[in-house]
């Protein structure tokens, strides 16, 4: 792993809403996969010598049942609507347009930590799609889930979802 990016990586998870610490290196390579969108992985495989580079694509795969899981126990235990909208609750919370619009107004730049491949760079800066960031905050969660825990996930749900 390139140690610039493990850095920077550690000292985004020392900001909220994580405020981890000392992450250890199995935990670290967690997160740093959770940041790492499938155009940059594909690059790597064509580097010289080629790179295999997980993307994040199996934590999301994770994270999103995670986060649908806490969504819905909030709308169980804290809330006293009916069956039908409940769903319509969590629909709306999960959504990818409402995901990235809770993370931009929450201030969690994952759009200046996730590692993506040339197509999503223009000039200075990266082009990131509110779907790949949805995503990639969804990866994260698995990664939190995994490695500290489903109250540590709750802790982060309810500070950026609801």
């Amino acid at each position: 792993m390139e140690p610039d990016f493990e850095k920077d990586v550690r000292e985004f998870l020392a900001r909220e809403p994580f405020r981890y610490r000392n992450v250890p290196d199995d935990k670290l390579s967690l997160f740093c996969t959770a940041l790492t969108h499938d155009s940059f992985s594909n690059e790597a495989m064509d580097m010289d010598p080629p790179r295999r580079i997980e993307s994040y694509e199996r934590l999301e795969f994770l994270g999103d049942s995670v986060l649908e899981f806490l969504v819905c126990e909030h709308v169980y235990k804290d809330t006293s609507i009916s069956e039908g909208p409940m769903t319509d609750y969590k629909q709306d919370k999960v959504a990818n347009h409402m995901l990235s619009s809770r993370i931009l107004e929450k201030g969690l730049d994952i759009d200046g930590m996730m590692r993506v491949g040339n197509g999503h760079i223009r000039g200075h800066s990266k082009s990131i799609e509110e779907n790949m960031r949805a995503d990639c905050f969804e990866a994260l969660i698995a990664a939190v889930y995994l490695s500290y825990g489903m109250d540590e996930a709750r802790r982060i749900v309810q500070a950026i979802v609801l």
